[in-house]
């Protein structure tokens, strides 16, 4: 990873006695020299892009630390204006949009990585925005004259919305790295607004589920819903034709004793809203 811009860039800017509010990280998953495809896939593959993404933690740590002698009071934050998953071209939806990709459910998955690595690092991020929006690089919909598809990573954006505008909750997991793609085990943020406490969690297991115990400190249980959003088939999306293959659906969760339990299947993004009295 090279930072020599950033740090002569901050370097510049200390000469010349000025301010900057933000600095524009780009980070992309790049597998545009790979031969991994975007809808085709073995389960080395899924593996692949997810860890290769879950390297942007390291990408915001390196940068924060490279600025830290320049800006030690860190009024500079991070700005990660472009950030996605980039495969090679050939799988377009059509010739008109170049840069289109089918995003499946690995893809959402690698996003729920994305978002939890954001919220962990909410002190370092002033802002983040996805790649493009539409029929583009890491896209949440499809569109093509009156046909129209959200993709997985459009509903992952959904199921992490009430994040948005909360107060970052520390969250402590304890599970296992999965052994043979060297990967976390599990992935998961939690953030509060007034008595609602919003916790999401990724297993990237193509194969094990993760039987979960949430303990929450500082408040009372009193209820609790879940959604998750998963698949059979790890290369399922959606379609102009098909357009709700993947799609959330409710998670069971149970509180007993003040703990909560939920069941994760393989290959998904759940998220639990829980309020507290």
């Amino acid at each position: 990873m090279d930072l020599g811009w950033t740090t002569g860039f901050f370097e510049g800017m200390r000469n010349s006695r000025r301010t900057v509010d933000g600095l524009s990280v780009h980070y992309y998953t790049d597998f545009r020299n790979s031969p991994e495809k975007v809808a085709t896939f073995e389960a080395a593959g899924w593996y692949d892009v997810i860890r290769e993404g879950a390297r942007i933690e390291t990408v915001i740590e390196k940068h924060w630390e490279a600025m830290a002698p320049f800006d030690p009071q860190h009024h500079t934050k991070l700005v990660i204006d472009e950030w996605g998953v980039w495969y090679k071209p050939g799988e377009e939806i059509s010739p008109r949009y170049l840069l289109s990709q089918p995003m499946t459910l690995r893809d959402a998955l690698h996003t729920a990585v994305t978002f939890d690595t954001f919220n962990r690092h909410a002190d370092k991020i002033a802002m983040a925005n996805v790649a493009q929006t539409i029929n583009c690089i890491h896209s949440l919909f499809l569109a093509e004259g009156d046909r129209f598809a959200r993709t997985p990573c459009y509903h992952v954006f959904a199921m992490y919305r009430p994040h948005m505008g909360a107060s970052l909750v520390p969250m402590k997991i304890a599970c296992d790295d999965l052994k043979l793609p060297s990967l976390i085990g599990l992935s998961g943020s939690a953030s509060l607004r007034e008595k609602s406490l919003f916790t999401t969690l990724t297993n990237p297991s193509l194969d094990a589920s993760i039987s979960a115990r949430i303990q929450i400190t500082g408040g009372t249980v009193a209820e609790v819903r879940g959604t998750v959003l998963t698949h059979p088939d790890m290369t399922a999306r959606n379609t102009f034709a098909q357009p709700d293959v993947v799609h959330p659906a409710p998670l069971a969760a149970t509180l007993r004793n003040g703990l909560i339990a939920v069941s994760l299947p393989p290959r998904a993004v759940a998220s639990l809203e829980v309020r507290l009295v």
